[in-house]
């Protein structure tokens, strides 16, 4: 047993809980068993018994009672009866697993939801874990469409978490012509068949169980201002269909950022492109002098699964570009003060690629355009 056994009993252990949710959307009345966080949960368990915890591995091995114990704490819990010379020599604090929170949240009696945390630990896995998943499902589906309709669905599901029957119908029609195209439009979204209301914050669904709202984000339930009649869907009035939860957070949750530089680009009348070469990068910009910036979003609260993510692709990228950016919501430097330092530091050997924050990119963008215009003068 080792750091990389340990790694992939946490990737099982979130795919299995995505897996349980979508079982659950396809039969609401049978339990939804996942053999995938079976398997995690032994692994799990089988390390414990190694390091002498033999008492987790008897009381928690059905799947219940394991979700009962474990899911909705930090994982940094999970280890509270490990021993701590084990855990420093599996240098387990220094994995990104080890600074997540919760995976789960209860939503009734027998029912948890995966949270954020959840489907941001499991984007940083490899891609025999990620098979299957909605939004790998997705991606395989769209990467074979021509750019320019490639762009246009990605645009639509960012700007469009929740659609009706009647704006479903219009794409479909729209997209007639091409059945791949059609196909990944359709296969994005899935029916909205509880009661619920439209998030004010991210504009996805937030639903209401017995201990409480849920949406894709635990940062939308803990910032949510009071919810109102006016924000409630009336699904009995007509059908809506909402984006797949793993799609909202891998496509749509970044994008509204996509189009955040986009919009501050065209503001400024500097030329820019979404997803150019088949989404390598997110946005592209090109100065008035032709000089060429590629940005990369990265919507991970977690900067060790950043960094993660980041080193098993490689770094930034390659490309004929002066710059590269990662990019990062300034809202996750509250917690995490030395978020930019710990994913800079990773980069030291790609000298035109630097981590920031959206209002550095923007102030950066605003004194390269600058000097620009002074160049002419």
């Amino acid at each position: 047993m080792d750091a990389a056994f340990m790694r992939k009993a946490f990737a099982l252990i979130a795919k299995g809980l995505i897996e349980k949710e979508q079982f659950l959307q396809k039969e609401p009345t049978r339990y939804p068993y996942s053999k995938t966080l079976q398997h995690g949960i032994n692994m799990f368990l089988s390390a414990s018994c190694q390091v002498g915890c033999t008492k987790a591995a008897m009381d928690y091995a059905d799947e219940s009672s394991f979700l009962a114990h474990y899911i909705t704490k930090p994982i940094s819990d999970w280890f509270c009866e490990w021993d701590s010379e084990m855990m420093e020599r599996l240098k387990l604090k220094e994995e990104s697993f080890y600074a997540y929170e919760a995976f789960a949240y209860r939503r009734n009696e027998n029912t948890y939801t995966p949270s954020s945390e959840c489907y941001e630990f499991l984007e940083t896995q490899d891609s025999d874990i990620l098979e299957g998943t909605d939004e790998s499902v997705l991606y395989e589906k769209m990467i074979v469409l021509k750019q320019e309709t490639y762009c246009r669905i990605r645009r639509y599901i960012i700007e469009n978490p929740i659609i009706s029957l009647d704006d479903r119908r219009i794409m479909s029609l729209e997209l007639a012509e091409d059945q791949a195209a059609r196909d990944a439009f359709q296969f994005a979204y899935e029916e909205i068949t509880e009661d619920c209301y439209r998030c004010p914050g991210c504009g996805w669904t937030m639903t209401k169980g017995k201990y409480g709202y849920s949406c894709h984000s635990l940062h939308c339930v803990d910032t949510t201002p009071e919810l109102t009649d006016k924000m409630k869907l009336d699904i009995l009035a007509g059908d809506y269909y909402r984006l797949k939860k793993g799609i909202m957070r891998y496509f749509a949750a970044p994008g509204k950022w996509e189009l955040d530089i986009a919009k501050f680009c065209e503001k400024k009348k500097i030329q820019w492109v979404l997803w150019p070469q088949m989404d390598r990068y997110d946005v592209e910009i090109r100065f008035s002098d032709g000089e060429i910036w590629e940005i990369d979003i990265k919507a991970y609260r977690n900067p060790i699964a950043l960094r993660t993510k980041i080193q098993s692709d490689n770094g930034f990228p390659e490309g004929e570009y002066a710059r590269g950016y990662f990019v990062v919501p300034g809202e996750y430097m509250v917690n995490q003060r030395n978020y930019i330092s710990i994913i800079n530091r990773v980069l030291v050997n790609q000298e035109n690629v630097k981590c920031v924050t959206l209002k550095t990119l923007k102030t950066e963008i605003t004194r390269k355009e600058a000097s620009c215009h002074a160049e002419k003068q």
